[in-house]
Order: C-alpha cells, then sequence, then structure tokens
C-alpha cells in the first residue's frame, strides 16, 4: 500500500493516525511539502517559520483553534514540542485527518536542544542542563506503536494491520450519535427536578459540549433563564455556537460568568450549566450545587485541560457524603472521527492523559523515598501512576506539568509506596538564593525571573529583601490517593521533604495554594504557617491564594516571628477594602496562631462598658476591633456560628452600616447581639490571663 492509499483510507474509514517523520531537518521539511499537496481545507502548522503557502503558528497561539476543527495539522518539533499545544491541536483535528510530526532522528531527539527548554529553567539553570527524559519518553511510545505511519531516510513504514472502523447510525436532528441525543434528554429530564445534579462525562470528541448546547437552545425557546460556566470563555464555544445555530433569537439571553462571579450575583439563572468541571476546583462545585438548584456538570475525562478522573472520584464522593443524589451520563460515541482512532490512543499514550493512579490489593507498609528521574523511564508503569496520583490530587495537572516533572532541573520528586505501587507523591521546586543584582531589581519591581515564586513573593510582595539570601523548597503538589487518604500519609510525605531539606541546610520551605479553610488546617497541622494572603480572587477556584512557610533555620526562624505579625496586620488592614469579599469564616484558620493583640487595663474597661452597660457602640468600636481582632482564633471554639462571624466582621472590622448586615435585622438587635458576644469574648480573655 502506498502514502498516498493509506491516506485515501483514512478519509474513508474517519479515522485518525499520525505520520512520524524523523531525520535531518531539511530533509523531513521537503517530505512534509512533497505531502502537502495530499491535504485540502483548513490545516495548521506549528513551526516558527512558514512552509510552502502554509502560514506558521507558534505554540502559544493555539488556543485560537480552541473549539474549531482541523482537515490536518503539521506540528514541527524542531521548534520544541509542547505538550498542551499539542493534545490541544490533535483534539481538533476531524476523522480522517493525518497529524504529521515533524522531529529530528529518533536516536537523536532525546539530545536535541528543544528550544521548550527555556520555559522550563528557572535561574541558576540554562537549557543545556536539561536532561531530554521526557522527549527519550516519547521516543520510546511512538517507536512500540504499531498504527503510525513512520517516514525516515532509511524508508517508508505503513502499518500493517489496521483496526476495523465502527459504524453510528445518526439518530437525526441536531444530535449525531445515539449517545448525544441520550445526553441531550437526560439534561432536559435533570433540570425538571429541583436538587439532582446530572454528572455528563465523556472524552474529547464525544459532542459533550454540543449537547449542552442543543439543551441549553431547548431550554431557552421555553421561556428559561440559563447560565453558563467553564474556566474560561473559550472552554463554552461549542456550546453557543449551538444556540446560535439552533436557537439564534435566545442566543444574547445566554449568559456567561466565571465560576466566582457566579458565587457573587444577586440574580440566580434557573438552569446552570457547567462545562469542564474537572478544571474547577470540586468546593467551588459543591457552592455552585448549593446555589443552583437545577445544575448540570459536564466535563473530559481524559484532556489536557485538566483530568476528569479526579474529578469523579473527588466530586461524586462530596456529593455522596453530603447526602445529594445525582444522575451519571458517559458519551461513549466518537462525533468528529470513527472508532477506535489509532491516534486518540496513541496521544493519550504520548502525554498520559488516560494515567490513572492504581491501588496495591492489600495497605502494607509504607516506604518513603526521593524517585531518580532518570529510572522512571525505563518504568513506563511507574511513572503512569505517579502521574495518575498528580492528575487525581490537582484540577489544573495537564500534559505540560508531565515535562516539567521530567526534565525541569530544579524539580524533586518524593514519593511514597505500598509495595511496587506510589499511593502519594510530593513534586518539590528548588527556589532561591537570588543573586544580589536580581534581588535588587525584583524587589524596586523591575524583574520578575521565570520560577522562584516564593522569594518573588517575600521580596516583592511583602518587602522582605533579606528572603532573597535564603534557600527554599516549595512543594508545587501533593497528591494521596483518596482511597488512601485521612491515614496521615501526606503528613509523612512532608516530614521526609522536610528531612531531606535539613540535611541540605535548605533555609524553609513553602508552598501556594487557593485559600480554603481545610487546606489550611492540613498545612498548619504540618507545621506551615500562613505569610501573606493575595488580594485577587483567582477567578476559577474563587478563592485568594495564601503562601505558608515552615523555617527550618535559626535564621528564618527569628524573621518568621516578626513575619506573622506583619502578616496578620496586614491582612486585618485589607479586611475593609482589598479583602472586602473575604468570607468571615476563614479568618480563624487564616489567622490561627498569629501573635495575640495585647489590651490595656482602659480598652477592657471601655468594653466592660459596652457589655454590662449602655455604652454605644460607636464609642466602644476602637477595643472592640481589638478584641474581635485578638478572639479571632478563637471563634470556632467560643460556638460562634457564621450569622454571629458575619456580624462581628462586617459591622466591627469591616465597619459596615446596619443596613447592610441582614442577621439580625435592624441596629438596635444588631447592637443587642454585638454586647452579647463581646460579654463572650471577654471571658475568654479573663480565662486566658
Amino acid at each position: 500500500m502506498s502514502l498516498t492509499s493509506f491516506l485515501r483510507r483514512l478519509s474513508n474509514t474517519r479515522q485518525r493516525a499520525l505520520i512520524w517523520i524523523h531525520g535531518p531537518q531539511a530533509w523531513g521539511r521537503d517530505r512534509v511539502q512533497d505531502l502537502l499537496p495530499e491535504f485540502e481545507g483548513q490545516g495548521v502548522l506549528v513551526s516558527d517559520r512558514p512552509l510552502g503557502d502554509m502560514q506558521a503558528l507558534s505554540a502559544r497561539e493555539a488556543h485560537r483553534y480552541l473549539g474549531q476543527t482541523l482537515d490536518f495539522l503539521v506540528f514541527d518539533a524542531f521548534d520544541g514540542f509542547n505538550p498542551n499545544t499539542f493534545g490541544q491541536l490533535s483534539g481538533a483535528l476531524k476523522g480522517g485527518a493525518p497529524l504529521i510530526l515533524l522531529t529530528p532522528p529518533a536516536d537523536d531527539w532525546p539530545d536535541f536542544p528543544d528550544p521548550e527548554y527555556r520555559a522550563l529553567c528557572v535561574e541558576p539553570y540554562r537549557p543545556e542542563q536539561v536532561d531530554g527524559r521526557f522527549l527519550d519518553y516519547l521516543v520510546s511510545v511512538l517507536a512500540k506503536c504499531t498504527y503510525r505511519v513512520s517516514w525516515s531516510p532509511e524508508g517508508l513504514t505503513l502499518p500493517e494491520h489496521w483496526p476495523y472502523a465502527q459504524q453510528v447510525e445518526p439518530p437525526g436532528g441536531p444530535c449525531m450519535t445515539p449517545d448525544q441525543a441520550g445526553a441531550v434528554d437526560a439534561i432536559m429530564r435533570a433540570v425538571s427536578r429541583r436538587r439532582r445534579p446530572l454528572v455528563l462525562t465523556a472524552d474529547r470528541g464525544r459532542g459533550k459540549s454540543a449537547a449542552l448546547g442543543i439543551a441549553a437552545a431547548r431550554l431557552l425557546e421555553a421561556g428559561k433563564t440559563v447560565a453558563v460556566t467553564a474556566p474560561d470563555a473559550g472552554s463554552v464555544a461549542a456550546l453557543q455556537q449551538q444556540v446560535q445555530q439552533l436557537a439564534p433569537a435566545h442566543a444574547e439571553a445566554l449568559c456567561f460568568r466565571r465560576p466566582d462571579q457566579l458565587l457573587h450575583l444577586q440574580d440566580q439563572a434557573q438552569v446552570l450549566l457547567v462545562d469542564e468541571a474537572a478544571a474547577i476546583p470540586v468546593p467551588v462545585l459543591l457552592q455552585l450545587v448549593e446555589r443552583f438548584p437545577r445544575t448540570v456538570f459536564a466535563t473530559t475525562v481524559h484532556g489536557y485541560e485538566g483530568n476528569g478522573q479526579g474529578f469523579a472520584l473527588r466530586f461524586l464522593a462530596r456529593l455522596r457524603s453530603r447526602g445529594i443524589e445525582y444522575d451519571e451520563v458517559k458519551l461513549e460515541a466518537p462525533i468528529r472521527w470513527s472508532a477506535p482512532d489509532p491516534l486518540e490512543q496513541l496521544c493519550h499514550s504520548m502525554l498520559l492523559l488516560d494515567a490513572d493512579a492504581s491501588l496495591p490489593a492489600s495497605a502494607g507498609e509504607l516506604r518513603f523515598e526521593q524517585v531518580d528521574r532518570d529510572a522512571l523511564i525505563s518504568h513506563p508503569e511507574y511513572l503512569k501512576q505517579l502521574f495518575g496520583l498528580l492528575v487525581l490530587a490537582h484540577y489544573r495537572t495537564s500534559p505540560g506539568d508531565l515535562r516539567i516533572l521530567l526534565d525541569s532541573p530544579n524539580m524533586l520528586l518524593f514519593t511514597a509506596c505500598q509495595g511496587d505501587t506510589p499511593v502519594g507523591c510530593v513534586l518539590v521546586a528548588r527556589e532561591g538564593p537570588l543573586p544580589s543584582d536580581l534581588a535588587e531589581a525584583v524587589w524596586e519591581g523591575r524583574r520578575r525571573p521565570r520560577g522562584h515564586l516564593l522569594p518573588q513573593a517575600l521580596v516583592a510582595q511583602e518587602g522582605w529583601q533579606e528572603a532573597a539570601d535564603w534557600s527554599a523548597w516549595r512543594v508545587v503538589r501533593i497528591a494521596v490517593h483518596p482511597q488512601r487518604q485521612q491515614q496521615g500519609i501526606g503528613e509523612q510525605l512532608l516530614q521526609q521533604v522536610r528531612l531531606q531539606a535539613e540535611a541540605e541546610q535548605v533555609d524553609y520551605l513553602g508552598a501556594s495554594f487557593a485559600a480554603e479553610p481545610g487546606l489550611v488546617r492540613f498545612w498548619q497541622a504540618c507545621d506551615y504557617w500562613p505569610i501573606r494572603l493575595g488580594e485577587q480572587r483567582d477567578p476559577v477556584a474563587g478563592s485568594h491564594a495564601v503562601i505558608v512557610i515552615a523555617p527550618l533555620t535559626n535564621g528564618v526562624g527569628q524573621w518568621f516571628e516578626e513575619a506573622r505579625c506583619w502578616y496578620q496586620r496586614s491582612l486585618l488592614a485589607r479586611l475593609p477594602g482589598q479583602l472586602a469579599d473575604l468570607e468571615p469564616q476563614w479568618l480563624p484558620d487564616l489567622l490561627c496562631n498569629t501573635p495575640a493583640i495585647e489590651l490595656s487595663a482602659a480598652d477592657l474597661k471601655r468594653l466592660q462598658g459596652f457589655a454590662y452597660a449602655q455604652r454605644s457602640f460607636e464609642s466602644s468600636l476602637l477595643p472592640l476591633t481589638l478584641l474581635v481582632q485578638r478572639s479571632l482564633s478563637q471563634w470556632s471554639r467560643l460556638g460562634l456560628d457564621a450569622d454571629n462571624l458575619h456580624l462581628l466582621c462586617q459591622r466591627v472590622l469591616r465597619q459596615e452600616p446596619a443596613a447592610k448586615v441582614l442577621q439580625p435585622c435592624g441596629r438596635k438587635a444588631q447592637q443587642a447581639r454585638l454586647r452579647q458576644l463581646c460579654d463572650i469574648m471577654l471571658r475568654q480573655v479573663c480565662a486566658e490571663s
């Protein structure tokens, strides 16, 4: 069979394949140019230079083609292999389309100075120090694959066998498969009931977003108000396209909002459709369930956007723990191409899109170790399980993180294993110290070097110039298999990191994450304490970023006491302004174990006058503010409910007028409650003294 005949067969069966052209760059580009006349329609060339009549597209511009359909794709790895771009564009290829991958010779590719290495290096590392583990892994996957074309100077090799393409009869109407029609019916049933969300899952190309759009069009035509959310507006392009085609008169009524915006909207839509839910934190999804009684969650199970396996495990388990019943529908049949699709299977292997974390048959003794990343390439199944843990643990894990895990020279990896199976892991980045000239530029706000998140935050944002001289290990990811959580494995992993860091005389450990009370408490239990709370909410997570630190050396330990005082003063001072949207119930955890605020005898006397006499709220505001600030970390111990926390925060710390606080209603009722709360807090202060 000739290559032309093979391409014709692909077109007839609507299956896709990878054509791997590996050899010298000029030779490879000539082979691609020979192939281009075989293709018609819209193609994309990812490269640093045009080829024939095709204009080049940089990897950073690939997002422009999200939601579009491509007739063919040429991916020039001489310009760098960006895993996320490769995953994005491969999923946009239509059935029958080829993906042409142009690379150096197979034996030479792992040693090729990939331009992507610049993005993997932080000071003081240089691109030439990057080991090509990821490229070595890609070569091994491509070499083993039998369903791909290989073209080198030694010759052209076509697959000896090819899987039989399954044919699916369209059901008619806007739906392309019976699966999709069933999903639309399930959505319409789900939104007719309250408090029973629908969870819709699918691999890429199954028409899940289009199913949401078809259902949205029907709902809008029926007079329903429909809100749509996703990690970004580009994720709902296919959904909006369906609404525009099927219900153009109602398209403008479809309301897109980011997840964080939805949580603060006054008006509430009758139906909420959530696309790419796996890329949204589970706590945010749970808040959406509470706020919107008719909700549909849809997500890609295996995709560059973030893996849906962890979403299914974490989110559905949380729904069950809250006693919330839900329905599940999974779309199996692809729409863009015919199954089985060799390119889809190959991309899953190349990018570990189908990575799952397995469990040992029974619990055994835990073994903790620092992993030699060179050894991961020769143990691909172990690598897949490790990456599967990271996918389960974090909603934003993407194929790019696989390359960081294998190649970034400042990364360290620690694991907890039972037998030969990893059940937990920690990915750590070395950061700092910063050279003196760079530190000065960072402090002045003139430079923002790649990486070094912790020292840059401390120097540039908090003004601690001395932090530039310290070395740090930042925990980038910590993952424990969901069925092994609540067993102390995460704490033990962090202890292993601490022991190794102390042995290497590292100055401090740290982490940065979206603040959420449960997470903050976990890190505090491991002796990591907040040192900075960001001002802006993450548009997806809906919460502020917090940095926690664990000092390891005496010098950092002495500074840390002063820094914690500064953090406390900064957070409290920003509550009325920059942190005006911070939830009051988060304050006890964020300010736990901060230095106690002193109350003078005069302060106590004025507070007694407010609590037990008739001194006014206005005349007592200053000492009352000090009392509330001092008592913050004790709020949960004092048994104060959410309404009381909200009252203290809004009326005292933020000095909001009485009309803006709903519980209790009215100035007199609020003042009476504040007197009671003042009494409770005063008793606690007296007990402490």
